[in-house]
């Protein structure tokens, strides 16, 4: 009898909290979404911050758990009590985390991504962040969960794995890969248990949508449409000298008209005869990392309504530095029109593109001014 009355007054207010939840679980779901988001953005400051980088990785196999018990009591596989009991917080709990994971993504690829470009992968990021929100009534689907869980883990391992290793290439996303399908499949067969080969037809179900999702990515790879994070183009533009003194660098460049006051480089390039057109760039790097730098030039040919390559030019980069790894090429030989320098790696990922003209300014005389970028 005392056992019996000591259960009802938490039965109750489980109920209670039950119903409450019913009542707002719009403005619940919103709540969620806006915490995992503003915890993260509170909590994350670089991509190379190993305790960054620790707190997502505890999200993804919390988040691994919890799609895992999801997906159990959905089969009525055997799974937690205290899952069973509280499973319509379940979804919940998912949004957090993956709003929190998201949030921490869109932060960290929109260092990387050049908008025109890459930006594929990044409004792909943006979309699912927004549509989150929407998601918990579904978020006990099983095969959605594993396409988001495949997405989340294939967005960490893309830059924690270069970060670890020191190194941006081929091989480092083909071992982020990797390690997202053997995320994704071990948690599919703590999901399945024993039925892994009796049940094949909910496996597919199950799994299907995240391997097709994993193929699109590795495709947006191929095509140079996911930025190479963890590098980071944080700024550049094209002068007319570039000149280092200590830890800054002088930065001569044509001064704009005053309705164009926010431009910080010369676009467009005023040229005469003679003179050298610099490509500046600001490369972020994490600590540790050695990597190769790339401006590729090309230049629009009007009579051949295509773009011609004019040379490729490189330097080393030092990670660490909070503003960039600082680098400059130049040419000389040039001629007006509409020119391209793209800034990309070792093996020709694109880290961003600095569109320009140059017109042929004559015996026009110049107002210059020098930006200081320390």
């Amino acid at each position: 009898m005392h056992e019996s009355s000591a259960k009802a007054p938490s039965a109750q207010w489980w109920q209670r909290c039950v119903d409450l939840y019913h009542q707002h679980e719009k403005w619940v779901a919103a709540a969620f979404f806006v915490g995992g988001v503003g915890y993260d953005f509170l909590t994350l400051t670089r991509v190379d911050r190993l305790a960054d980088n620790l707190i997502l990785l505890a999200y993804l196999v919390v988040l691994a758990g919890l799609i895992i018990a999801t997906g159990r009591v959905r089969l009525g596989r055997p799974a937690p009590a205290l899952c069973v009991r509280y499973q319509q917080l379940l979804p919940l709990a998912i949004q957090f985390l993956l709003g929190s994971l998201f949030s921490a993504y869109t932060v960290f690829y929109f260092a990387s991504v050049s908008l025109s470009e890459t930006a594929v992968f990044f409004v792909l990021l943006v979309g699912l962040l927004v549509a989150n929100e929407r998601l918990a009534p579904r978020l006990s689907d099983l095969s959605l969960l594993m396409a988001m869980y495949c997405f989340a883990t294939f967005s960490f391992f893309a830059f924690f794995i270069p970060v670890c290793v020191g190194a941006v290439n081929r091989w480092t996303f083909a071992a982020g890969t990797l390690a997202t399908a053997v995320a994704a499949g071990l948690v599919l067969l703590a999901v399945h248990g024993r039925r892994w080969g009796a049940a094949r037809a909910d496996l597919f179900r199950s799994g299907g949508p995240a391997a097709a999702l994993l193929a699109a990515l590795v495709v947006l790879h191929w095509a140079n449409l996911i930025p190479p994070v963890p590098l980071a183009l944080r700024f550049g533009g094209v002068y007319r000298q570039v000149e280092r003194d200590g830890r800054v660098y002088h930065l001569t460049y044509a001064k704009p008209p005053w309705y164009r006051w926010y431009q910080k480089s010369e676009n467009p390039f005023l040229w005469r005869a003679g003179d050298r057109v610099y490509c500046f760039a600001s490369i972020f790097a994490p600590r540790q990392m050695q990597a190769r730098v790339y401006h590729r030039w090309r230049r629009y040919d009007e009579r051949r309504g295509q773009w011609q390559d004019a040379g490729r030019m490189g330097y080393g980069v030092s990670g660490g530095r909070d503003s960039g790894y600082r680098g400059f090429t130049w040419k000389e030989n040039v001629a007006p029109g509409r020119w391209i320098v793209d800034v990309e790696t070792d093996d020709g990922q694109l880290l961003g593109r600095l569109r320009f003209t140059i017109e042929d300014r004559g015996e026009a005389p110049l107002d210059l001014q020098v930006l200081d970028h320390r």
